[in-house]
């Protein structure tokens, strides 16, 4: 049986505040100094890895699926109307941010399931075959690959600004 860290990635609670905890986003392979991005063009829908610092496209909201142990990620940049989501065409290897809706590819799991310092994160639509993972080009993309001991796949997060 998978393992969860629910200290690691605790569930955010949204009701206690208007503006709900974030956290920001990190893998092993491109360190503590560059976190989970929005792309600031286009539909705002790309992801990439990029220097930290207080951007809204960085601050990710993780909250949980009441009825599984799966959660959704949204960012402040976005708003919480937008999830992190699978591209369905027939790669299934590309995430974007899309329209929140009751669909597998936005349900992820985070769990440790390998011998990294961080967790893996993989979603309910591709399975536990692939993980989110750092695209080894320089670009910071990133993208589904099938699981391995890659650092680009041990993510790990800190708490974000808030406000």
């Amino acid at each position: 049986m998978r393992r969860l860290l629910p200290l690691l990635f605790a569930a955010v609670s949204q009701a206690a505040s208007a503006t709900p905890s974030t956290v920001t986003l990190h893998t092993d392979f491109t360190g503590r100094t560059n976190c989970l991005d929005i792309v600031n063009a286009g539909d705002h829908d790309q992801l990439r890895m990029a220097r930290c610092g207080r951007y809204s496209g960085q601050m990710w909201e993780i909250a949980p699926d009441a009825e599984n142990s799966f959660v959704r990620l949204r960012t402040r940049f976005t708003g919480a109307d937008m999830c992190l989501d699978v591209v369905n065409d027939g790669n299934n290897d590309q995430v974007r941010m899309a329209s929140c809706a009751n669909v597998t590819g936005q349900q992820w799991h985070m769990d440790q399931t390998g011998p990294g310092p961080g967790v893996r994160l993989w979603n309910q639509f591709t399975g536990l075959g692939k993980c989110l993972d750092i695209v080894n080009d320089g670009s910071g993309r990133v993208h589904l690959a099938a699981c391995g001991n890659y650092s680009g796949q041990y993510w790990s997060k800190r708490n974000g600004p808030r406000g």
